[in-house]
């Protein structure tokens, strides 16, 4: 449903429709309200006085319909020069953090990736990490399909460590292996902090000014705490 808010006599499309990969926790279908990200995105949409909906689909097909206009915008992007060309940003809302688990009773620690030599690291096919441990041959990096399956490898200590976002493989543990949610540890520091954006269709002329709402509504939501708020209510804060 569409609704709309009359503004000096004229009809205004108050409404928001984003596209989204399935990117749990962040955002899911099964998920509760579809995650905290989609928390995240609807409040701050609603106290901008727009009606939000998400539509779910791979990633590269979100990209595509958003670049041509069928949607407003995709939902969890990286920024990048290319990108920026195609869409218009956003303020970011929510952050990836990026980094190693392995079993706690491993004792693995680490300065620098030499120091990561002797392990056994699962990576998912495909994926991008960090350009710095992606180009690095010297690691052992054993492929897999997707993080579930690096996840079981590492409890059956086929490898030694997995690279993961940190909620992601939060989430994977807490749904298929809760019993091992002790053994499992995240090694500090995190590789990388990447923040994450709406972006918006060029293709659209009321992307701007949305654009100018959503911002506005975010930046009030972290100087109130929503945000932090959202996302510990969904048991995924951040403990820094």
């Amino acid at each position: 449903m569409i609704m709309l808010w009359p503004i000096n006599g004229i009809a205004e499309d108050k409404s928001v429709h984003l596209a989204t990969l399935n990117w749990a926790p962040y955002i899911g279908e099964d998920l509760e309200s579809f995650g905290f990200g989609a928390e995240i995105l609807r409040v701050a949409f609603q106290r901008a006085g727009y009606e939000t909906t998400f539509s779910f689909m791979p990633w590269v097909r979100a990209l595509k319909d958003v670049e041509i206009g069928k949607y407003d915008a995709v939902c969890f992007a990286y920024h990048s020069s290319e990108r920026s060309a195609k869409y218009i940003f956003t303020v970011p809302y929510a952050q990836s953090v990026l980094g190693f688990f392995t079993l706690r009773e491993s004792d693995i620690k680490f300065q620098t990736f030499r120091d990561l030599a002797p392990f056994r690291i699962g990576v998912v096919r495909g994926f991008v990490n960090t350009p710095e441990f992606d180009a690095l041959d010297f690691l052992k990096k054993e492929e897999a399909k997707n993080e579930l399956l690096n996840l079981k490898k590492l409890i059956h200590r086929r490898v030694d460590l997995v690279i993961s976002d940190k909620f992601i493989m939060r989430h994977l543990i807490k749904r298929h292996l809760p019993d091992k949610r002790e053994a499992i540890i995240f090694l500090e520091p995190p590789l990388i902090k990447q923040p994450l954006y709406l972006m918006f269709s060029r293709e659209l002329e009321g992307s701007a000014s949305k654009v100018l709402d959503f911002n506005r509504a975010i930046e009030n939501m972290q100087k109130d705490g929503s945000i932090k708020s959202i996302i510990k209510r969904f048991g995924y804060a951040h403990e820094d």
